[in-house]
């Protein structure tokens, strides 16, 4: 019999660039990049042995409802459960599959299978693999339990400055049994508040095309975005493309700190429109990873407005980007060695599946004048990530940064890193380490490092630290106490500790932190492994200059996930 997967886890125009400049984010990039280079990597599982040369005689399918017929048979809630909810139809199993009836068993492939029905988020319990029939003849055995598809959202935040924020609505990820999805969901944000609906369809009919669209009609922007692909399903696909586009209009507030207890705000309002079509080829691809390349062409209608009050209207305007009209084009590469770690009670109670890929992405892009930019550039971008399985540990790494060069030099720049490490001392205990950094230069409005609340550390207000250089890092242990507690939720207690912050070049660095405990839980039938946890500590740091009283905190949310 063949694996089906690795054992789970034991264990516009801009200012001059002042601070930084090209030789700065090359030299991050290539201590980075180097020892990523030069590591030696483990081969990967699995393979083509000895019963690999096998035919796959048949498939077999067999499919679980969300209760089991032994928890349902005296239980009328969950009998109503099982009556609610739309089974997967086999169809849309089968058409995941790598592997079909003549075709050569592969353990590679068949690990593939899994993730992939397991990527869809429709199952709480995902296992393929081979096993011989009574007359010798070999099958590729796929059993799916269901995970609960009408899912409720009633999900809120408290921040510990007292500012709520969560959604109200309704998804439905399994439309009658098809695998496609609707979301209706009002949300309410740290300064905005509005509806979010979505409808996405995994393949239009037959067809291998993916199509989604969105609109979010908040308080102060209206968004329209929309995509549809012909998308990688697995490590061997050849070929892929994409269209992809996006309408926006509205305000985007821009915050700054410029003294500790002060939050400053600048409004811009944005219109843009802007549409992407991309291609790729994969003249290398098979179940240990892929070499691929691309192009991208992309076109974008775009205006910027500064607001000279946030309580003006928006004719009342100092500072105007004009209406422009410009494109650009690109090439991209992409190489994977492919890694997977199937881990349980690790973000959550549900099976996951932890990328520990070496995984290489470059593009590059050409802004020219005849596309309607200023003044030519070329824009660049390095993407690097890569894991390891070490005894009882996990360990993850990611770098990604990328600039816009013209004649003047950088015209604008980030670098941002990542480090999270994830030790399991025994079968319910797991003890998380990550720590992160970034760097910008000159980046778009709004989109600066603005942490506190959503991102570390979690037990202060929103826009708490904002800034372009950000460093963040956190030491979590978890204790998963009850797997299955009513067959409605895990449960789960920890500690934690958190240090970081954010601010600007021309700021000294503005830093503050957290210890506390945790209550967490989360769904046993879930096909998504997060907790929701209620946070209380003491937070110390940040100069707020808050009286020592104030410095016990109480925050709710959605957990972290590593």
């Amino acid at each position: 019999m063949i694996p089906s997967a690795a054992p789970p886890f034991q264990g516009t125009r801009r200012a001059p660039v002042r601070g930084m400049n090209v030789a700065h984010i090359l030299l991050l990039l290539g201590l980075v990049a180097a020892p990523a280079a030069h590591a030696q990597a483990s081969p990967p599982a699995g393979g083509t042995d000895g019963i690999a040369a096998a035919i796959i005689d048949t498939v077999i399918i067999t499919r679980r409802d969300v209760f089991l017929p032994e928890d349902a048979e005296n239980n009328f809630i969950y009998r109503l459960g099982n009556g609610l909810h739309a089974m997967t139809h086999a169809w849309v199993i089968r058409r995941e599959l790598l592997l079909g009836a003549g075709a050569s068993a592969d353990s590679l492939l068949v690990a593939e299978s899994e993730r992939n029905l397991r990527r869809l988020g429709l199952f709480h319990r995902v296992r393929v693999d081979t096993a011989r029939l009574e007359d010798g003849k070999l099958a590729l055995d796929v059993r799916t339990r269901e995970a609960w598809s009408l899912q409720p959202r009633f999900t809120g935040r408290l921040a510990a400055d007292g500012t709520i924020t969560g959604a109200f609505g309704v998804t439905e990820t399994n439309l009658a049994g098809t695998g496609n999805a609707l979301r209706v969901w009002y949300v309410r944000e740290t300064d905005r508040d509005g509806m979010d609906l979505r409808l996405t369809s995994n393949r239009v009919g037959a067809t291998r095309l993916f199509a989604s669209a969105t609109w979010l009609n908040l308080s102060d922007r209206d968004v329209v975005s929309w995509r549809v692909s012909s998308p990688f399903r697995s490590l061997s696909d050849r070929s892929s493309f994409s269209y992809e586009g996006r309408s926006f209009r509205g305000r985007i507030p821009q915050y700054r700190r410029d003294n500790p207890t002060d939050l400053q705000t600048i409004e811009w309002q944005r219109r843009a429109l802007v549409n992407r079509f991309t291609g790729q080829i994969a003249p290398i691809a098979n179940a240990r990873g892929f070499l691929r390349v691309g192009a991208t062409i992309e076109v974008r209608h775009e205006e910027h407005m500064r607001l000279a009050n946030p309580d003006v209207n928006v004719d009342s305007l100092y500072a105007t980007v004009p209406d422009s009209v410009y494109g650009l084009i690109g090439a991209l590469v992409e190489w994977r060695r492919a890694r997977f770690e199937r881990v349980q009670r690790f973000n959550g109670f549900a099976e996951e599946d932890q990328d520990l890929s070496d995984h290489v992405f470059f593009s590059l892009k050409l802004a020219h004048e005849a596309f309607g930019y200023e003044s030519t550039g070329v824009g660049a971008r390095l993407r690097l990530a890569s894991g390891r399985r070490a005894g009882s540990a996990i360990l993850k790494g990611y770098l990604d940064g990328g600039g816009l060069f013209n004649s003047a030099g950088l015209d604008s720049g980030y670098v941002y890193g990542s480090g999270t490490a994830a030790v399991r001392a025994t079968d319910r205990n797991t003890t998380f380490l990550r720590a992160v950094g970034g760097i910008q230069e000159s980046p778009r409005p709004g989109s600066e490092h603005d942490i506190g609340f959503r991102i570390l550390p979690r037990l202060w207000g929103p826009h708490a630290f904002i800034g372009t250089r950000t460093i963040q890092a956190t030491l979590e242990h978890r204790l998963y106490l009850v797997d299955n507690f009513a067959n409605l939720t895990g449960i789960g207690v920890g500690a934690f500790v958190d240090y970081g912050g954010a601010w600007y070049a021309d700021q000294d660095p503005r830093l503050g932190g957290n210890v506390g405990v945790t209550l967490f839980g989360g769904s046993p039938l879930s096909s998504f492994a997060q907790v929701m946890n209620a946070n209380v500590g003491y937070r110390f740091g940040g100069g707020l200059g808050e009286s020592e009283d104030s410095r016990w905190k109480f925050s709710f949310g959605g957990g972290l996930r590593f």
